[in-house]
């Protein structure tokens, strides 16, 4: 899976080169392996630069129709299913309780586009992606990716035509995307253009180009123009040393003191992993600081050890999703309601899935601001760059 203009890479557990995905990241829902839309948490390429109006505190905010929730319900439902079933959470309901409910206050943009006629819902695809969770495999070495990949790419369908103003991708017709130019604003104004095609090995990735899957985006220092040259390059083997993060084949990662890196093969359970750094493959093991071997991650009770001064997550200490290494134990966070606490390292608040903890209790979410073409119109005219 590939980033194109106006969209982010889709499925974070299943584009990361190896990388462990964790739930804290948030549910797919958001990178949705319709290879076209975002919701605003993603949308327009950033967060940095002008604030569109509108957006932010106080903002437009948007109910889906039922029929639209109906369907980010079942999305949430089977990704919850998949996660239990590869030994991330300890069953699905502990997982729809936490990053799948801080998900659902997201879907703003997306619902409304939707709701809109902007995009249509492919009834015939809803059920075919939906399905093909059950046939995701819980492996980091990504062989499952294509299978959700294929299976959910029609089931949004943009109609917008080419030249259409559009905040995203999934907004325009097949075979367009949403080119929004040099915006890195949180909500940008774009116009629906032909896609450009994936570059192969050995041509420029410069700009919002992007490589074949079996390439990667090489960056190098050209000292004689001064600038950095882009080029497409093939993903580099086990076992030969690469340039940085995202650079090896997809049952691999790089690894190592800068300067030496090298392409290493994902841990399998109880092979070494703290010795070289690597992830571990199987989505249900964390690396054991310990033993320094993949071990299963440890259930809610469980003693268990932060490694780091001022680590951010529970996923660090290996417990299961929704849960903290507190005071030596995984303990299962707060829902929305309880009592909340800091935690260990005193670096996070314990509500941080699902709200924010405020006089001792967990408050829900709200509801983030919607990104829609006349919010990113006043955002452009406020900024003056498209009219």
């Amino acid at each position: 899976m590939t980033s194109r203009v106006g969209s982010v890479p889709a499925w974070p557990a299943l584009d990361h080169r190896g990388r462990a995905w964790e739930p804290f990241q948030g549910s797919h829902i958001r990178r949705f392996a319709l290879t076209s839309f975002v919701i605003l948490a993603a949308a327009c390429g950033g967060g940095k630069g002008t604030t569109a109006p509108g957006l932010g505190d106080g903002g437009m905010t948007y109910t889906p129709t039922t029929s639209t929730q109906q369907f980010f319900d079942q999305v949430f439902d089977a990704e919850c299913a998949y996660y239990a079933r590869c030994g991330m959470f300890s069953d699905k309901g502990t997982c729809l309780d936490s990053f799948a409910r801080a998900a659902s206050a997201s879907i703003g943009s997306l619902a409304y586009s939707i709701d809109q006629g902007r995009t249509t819902l492919n009834p015939s695809g809803e059920a075919a992606c939906i399905q093909s969770f059950s046939n995701l495999s819980c492996s980091l070495k990504l062989s499952g990716s294509s299978v959700v990949n294929d299976a959910c790419s029609s089931v949004v369908v943009g109609t917008i035509a080419s030249g259409g103003d559009c905040i995203d991708s999934g907004e325009c017709k097949p075979g367009l995307e949403c080119d929004q130019g040099s915006c890195t604003a949180s909500c940008c104004l774009g116009v629906c253009v032909p896609t450009k095609p994936l570059v192969t090995i050995g041509g420029s990735c410069a700009g919002d180009s992007a490589c074949v899957d079996t390439a990667f985006c090489n960056q190098t220092y050209n000292s004689a123009t001064g600038m950095f040259d882009n080029t497409c390059q093939a993903r580099v083997a086990i076992g030969a040393s690469c340039p940085y993060y995202g650079s090896c084949v997809t049952n691999a990662e790089c690894v190592g003191t800068y300067g030496s890196q090298t392409c290493v093969a994902l841990a399998k359970d109880g092979a070494p992993c703290a010795s070289s750094g690597v992830s571990c493959e199987n989505m249900a093991s964390y690396c054991d600081p310990a033993k320094g071997t993949c071990q299963p991650r440890l259930k809610e009770g469980s003693p268990c050890v932060v490694p780091d001064a001022g680590s951010i997550t529970a996923f660090s200490a290996g417990c299961l999703g929704f849960s903290q290494c507190k005071n030596g134990v995984c303990t299962r966070l707060p829902k929305v309601g309880e009592a909340c606490s800091s935690p260990d390292a005193a670096v996070i608040d314990e509500c941080y899935l699902v709200g924010t903890c405020v006089g001792g209790f967990c408050q829900a979410k709200p509801p983030q601001p919607v990104c829609t073409v006349a919010v990113a119109k006043a955002a452009a005219a406020d900024a003056g760059v498209r009219d």
